[in-house]
């Protein structure tokens, strides 16, 4: 999970970023803001912390010389979960995401060993819920039920708090005046309040999903997340061309709620569905695949003529998308 680059190692990397200097207790990341990729410590400590159910900070690791900082989020420059402030001076090889994925891919035998400690870092955080947002409501509500399988379902941490039991609940919902008919609440890591919000509005609270650039033209647009979908995204994108992929729920489709797949090539002890597609979509993401879930599509407009624009994807906020071409990535049902 914490690997240790070599001088060696180092300098191989350092064609991929710049060395950016940090003063005493400066921070590096804070949950909630957008993060800067990964970072290369190469003089100095870091401490990495994550927030507890009361807001106080509880440490994970300190990195030295050669630690690197980061997890999956880096990889598309979402949010970061975890704050990170340097011990004392501190310098350090900050290497943006685009050339993250660009490190991934060409020194691969080290991308492999980086990708690795991104995913296990996530691993961790999802069985602690650090970084994710806090949702205050009793554990078989219906609602609550619903926002903690659409953050489980895309790979994200919560927390979830009983008004009943928790003090920390009772605080919350004190402290923002809430009525106990509008919970569930949600509070994200920016500090925002959500009352009983859909999975939408939670996914762009959070920085799940963001604004679609309108004068964007993508090669490929896919349409569904489930296997089909995020294998075509992943072969696209490994052959240089640019790949939005849309779902409107989750990653995964059918085959992510499977408990157990036993005939899928390669896995002769057989897999569960969620961790195949989860590997498909830090995949996907590897080669630079832009995910924009959960959005829904809800119209397609296929326009003549020669221009590079052939196919006009409406969403249901209103946004658009433009692509040359339009995959249906859902999979036999």
């Amino acid at each position: 999970m914490f690997p240790v680059l070599d001088p060696s190692e180092i300098e191989r990397v350092r064609r991929f970023g710049k060395v950016r200097s940090y003063g005493a207790g400066e921070a590096l990341a804070k949950v909630g803001d957008a993060g800067h990729g990964l970072s290369v410590i190469l003089a100095g400590k870091v401490d990495i912390t994550q927030h507890d159910q009361s807001g106080q900070r509880e440490p994970i690791v300190t990195h030295g010389p050669g630690a690197f900082m980061g997890e999956l989020a880096q990889l598309a420059g979402r949010p970061a979960l975890v704050d990170a402030h340097t011990q004392g001076p501190v310098e350090a090889l900050i290497i943006p995401p685009d050339q993250l994925r660009a490190l991934l891919i060409a020194e691969a035998e080290l991308g492999e060993r980086i990708m690795r400690a991104l995913i296990l870092r996530r691993v961790g955080l999802l069985e602690t819920g650090a970084g994710g947002p806090v949702i205050v409501g009793r554990a078989e509500n219906g609602d609550v039920l619903r926002l903690e399988g659409f953050l489980r379902r895309n790979g994200h941490p919560r927390q979830r708090l009983d008004p009943e039991t928790d003090p920390e609940a009772k605080a919350l919902i004190e402290r923002f005046h809430v009525d106990p008919g509008q919970l569930p609440i949600v509070l994200c890591p920016n500090g925002q309040l959500l009352r009983n919000p859909s999975e939408p509005e939670l996914a762009r609270c959070i920085g799940l999903v963001g604004p679609i650039d309108p004068d964007r033209v993508y090669d490929v647009a896919v349409v569904g997340a489930g296997p089909a979908g995020l294998a075509t995204a992943v072969y696209a994108a490994s052959e240089g061309l640019s790949v939005l992929v849309l779902d409107c729920r989750a990653f995964g489709g059918q085959a992510g709620a499977s408990a157990r797949i036993e005939n899928y090539l390669g896995f002769p002890t057989g897999i569960t569905g969620m961790a195949l597609m989860a590997r498909a979509y830090n995949q996907a993401q590897k080669f630079g695949v832009e995910m924009a879930i959960p959005d829904e599509v809800i119209g397609l407009q296929a326009l003549g003529g020669r221009g590079e624009v052939k196919h006009k994807l409406q969403l249901s906020n209103d946004e658009r998308v433009s692509a040359r071409s339009v995959r249906r990535g859902l999979g036999p049902r």
